[in-house]
Protein backbone atom coordinates (compact mmCIF):
# COMPACT_ATOMS: atom_id res chain seq x y z
CA UNK A 1 0.00 0.00 0.00
CA UNK A 2 1.31 3.33 -0.83
CA UNK A 3 1.36 6.09 2.10
CA UNK A 4 1.99 9.44 1.10
CA UNK A 5 2.21 12.48 3.85
CA UNK A 6 -0.99 14.92 3.62
CA UNK A 7 -1.56 17.39 5.93
CA UNK A 8 0.84 16.83 8.70
CA UNK A 9 0.26 13.15 8.86
CA UNK A 10 0.60 9.56 6.78
CA UNK A 11 -2.42 8.79 4.99
CA UNK A 12 -2.98 5.92 2.29
CA UNK A 13 -3.34 6.72 -1.19
CA UNK A 14 -6.88 4.60 -0.86
CA UNK A 15 -7.91 6.45 2.08
CA UNK A 16 -7.23 9.53 0.64
CA UNK A 17 -9.61 8.33 -2.64
CA UNK A 18 -12.05 7.25 -0.21
CA UNK A 19 -12.14 11.10 1.35
CA UNK A 20 -12.29 12.67 -1.95
CA UNK A 21 -15.31 10.59 -3.28
CA UNK A 22 -16.89 10.85 -0.17
CA UNK A 23 -16.82 14.49 -0.13
CA UNK A 24 -17.95 14.80 -3.94
CA UNK A 25 -20.73 12.19 -2.90
CA UNK A 26 -22.31 14.56 -0.27
CA UNK A 27 -22.15 17.84 -1.66
CA UNK A 28 -23.66 16.77 -4.80
CA UNK A 29 -26.59 14.94 -3.11
CA UNK A 30 -26.88 17.42 -0.62
CA UNK A 31 -26.38 20.85 -2.91
CA UNK A 32 -27.13 19.83 -6.55
CA UNK A 33 -29.77 16.93 -6.26
CA UNK A 34 -27.14 14.58 -8.31
CA UNK A 35 -25.07 12.10 -8.02
CA UNK A 36 -21.97 10.40 -9.49
CA UNK A 37 -22.58 7.46 -11.21
CA UNK A 38 -19.18 5.63 -10.32
CA UNK A 39 -15.49 6.50 -11.14
CA UNK A 40 -14.65 7.34 -15.10
CA UNK A 41 -12.02 8.17 -17.09
CA UNK A 42 -10.75 12.34 -17.41
CA UNK A 43 -12.53 13.62 -20.93
CA UNK A 44 -10.76 14.59 -23.45
CA UNK A 45 -12.04 16.84 -26.73
CA UNK A 46 -15.13 18.27 -25.22
CA UNK A 47 -16.12 21.44 -23.55
CA UNK A 48 -15.59 22.01 -20.27
CA UNK A 49 -16.14 24.34 -17.56
CA UNK A 50 -13.16 24.61 -14.95
CA UNK A 51 -12.70 26.33 -11.61
CA UNK A 52 -10.35 26.57 -9.56
CA UNK A 53 -9.66 27.63 -5.88
CA UNK A 54 -6.67 28.04 -3.78
CA UNK A 55 -6.59 27.38 0.22
CA UNK A 56 -4.28 27.95 2.67
CA UNK A 57 -2.53 26.63 5.73
CA UNK A 58 -0.23 23.59 6.30
CA UNK A 59 -0.57 22.64 3.08
CA UNK A 60 -1.47 24.76 0.71
CA UNK A 61 -2.78 23.90 -2.09
CA UNK A 62 -5.03 24.18 -5.37
CA UNK A 63 -8.95 22.26 -5.74
CA UNK A 64 -9.77 22.05 -9.75
CA UNK A 65 -12.82 21.42 -10.53
CA UNK A 66 -13.72 20.20 -14.38
CA UNK A 67 -17.11 18.68 -16.10
CA UNK A 68 -18.26 18.93 -19.17
CA UNK A 69 -20.48 22.07 -20.48
CA UNK A 70 -23.80 19.43 -20.23
CA UNK A 71 -22.62 18.34 -16.68
CA UNK A 72 -22.36 22.06 -15.46
CA UNK A 73 -25.92 23.13 -17.02
CA UNK A 74 -27.06 20.02 -15.26
CA UNK A 75 -25.54 20.87 -11.90
CA UNK A 76 -26.60 24.80 -12.01
CA UNK A 77 -30.09 23.98 -12.90
CA UNK A 78 -30.37 21.51 -9.84
CA UNK A 79 -28.43 23.89 -7.38
CA UNK A 80 -30.49 26.98 -8.83
CA UNK A 81 -33.54 25.07 -8.84
CA UNK A 82 -34.33 26.40 -12.35
CA UNK A 83 -35.11 24.14 -15.98
CA UNK A 84 -31.95 24.32 -18.00
CA UNK A 85 -33.51 26.46 -20.37
CA UNK A 86 -33.77 29.16 -18.39
CA UNK A 87 -30.81 29.21 -17.16
CA UNK A 88 -28.37 32.72 -18.03
CA UNK A 89 -24.96 31.67 -19.86
CA UNK A 90 -22.91 32.69 -17.09
CA UNK A 91 -24.91 30.90 -14.20
CA UNK A 92 -23.33 27.55 -15.34
CA UNK A 93 -19.79 28.47 -14.25
CA UNK A 94 -20.93 30.37 -11.52
CA UNK A 95 -21.95 27.09 -10.23
CA UNK A 96 -19.22 25.09 -11.13
CA UNK A 97 -17.19 27.97 -9.17
CA UNK A 98 -19.27 27.95 -6.04
CA UNK A 99 -19.31 23.57 -6.17
CA UNK A 100 -15.29 23.93 -6.37
CA UNK A 101 -15.08 26.30 -3.23
CA UNK A 102 -18.43 23.63 -1.21
CA UNK A 103 -15.72 20.47 -2.61
CA UNK A 104 -12.50 22.53 -0.77
CA UNK A 105 -14.24 23.50 2.24
CA UNK A 106 -15.38 20.12 2.72
CA UNK A 107 -12.21 18.59 2.21
CA UNK A 108 -10.40 20.56 4.38
CA UNK A 109 -12.46 20.65 7.32
CA UNK A 110 -12.01 16.74 7.20
CA UNK A 111 -8.59 16.78 7.61
CA UNK A 112 -6.64 14.72 10.36
CA UNK A 113 -4.83 18.17 11.30
CA UNK A 114 -5.47 21.16 13.80
CA UNK A 115 -4.46 23.64 11.10
CA UNK A 116 -6.86 26.32 10.13
CA UNK A 117 -7.05 27.32 7.13
CA UNK A 118 -8.26 29.83 4.94
CA UNK A 119 -10.23 29.69 0.92
CA UNK A 120 -9.52 31.74 -1.83
CA UNK A 121 -12.10 32.61 -4.13
CA UNK A 122 -13.33 30.25 -6.84
CA UNK A 123 -12.68 31.21 -10.76
CA UNK A 124 -12.90 30.24 -14.02
CA UNK A 125 -9.74 29.35 -15.43
CA UNK A 126 -9.27 28.19 -19.38
CA UNK A 127 -9.25 24.29 -19.59
CA UNK A 128 -5.63 22.48 -18.84
CA UNK A 129 -4.22 25.46 -17.27
CA UNK A 130 -3.81 23.36 -13.59
CA UNK A 131 -1.69 23.65 -11.88
CA UNK A 132 -2.25 27.15 -10.14
CA UNK A 133 -0.27 30.31 -9.19
CA UNK A 134 2.48 27.95 -7.65
CA UNK A 135 4.32 26.50 -10.93
CA UNK A 136 5.84 23.65 -8.20
CA UNK A 137 2.33 22.42 -6.95
CA UNK A 138 2.36 18.03 -6.88
CA UNK A 139 -0.95 16.70 -8.13
CA UNK A 140 -2.06 15.07 -4.44
CA UNK A 141 -4.69 13.41 -6.04
CA UNK A 142 -7.08 13.40 -9.29
CA UNK A 143 -10.47 11.23 -9.41
CA UNK A 144 -13.20 11.02 -12.40
CA UNK A 145 -16.87 10.63 -11.71
CA UNK A 146 -19.31 9.72 -14.23
CA UNK A 147 -22.36 12.22 -14.06
CA UNK A 148 -25.93 11.75 -15.89
CA UNK A 149 -24.70 13.96 -18.54
CA UNK A 150 -20.75 13.62 -18.66
CA UNK A 151 -17.44 13.86 -16.71
CA UNK A 152 -16.52 15.74 -13.71
CA UNK A 153 -12.79 15.13 -12.57
CA UNK A 154 -11.44 16.40 -8.81
CA UNK A 155 -7.99 17.54 -9.25
CA UNK A 156 -6.37 18.70 -5.68
CA UNK A 157 -2.64 20.19 -5.80
CA UNK A 158 -0.13 20.78 -2.88
CA UNK A 159 2.39 22.92 -2.36
CA UNK A 160 5.76 21.71 -2.45
CA UNK A 161 6.74 24.02 0.24
CA UNK A 162 5.51 22.19 2.46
Amino acid sequence: MKWRKFWGCHMSEQKFDQLLSGTVDTVLETMFFAQTLGPAEPESGTAVVEARLAFYGRPSGTLCVCLSEASARELAAGFLGEDEEMLKDSQPGEVVCELANMLCGSLVSKLETEESFALGSPELVQPGSVPAPDSDAIPAARKSFELENGIMTVTLHLDSAQ
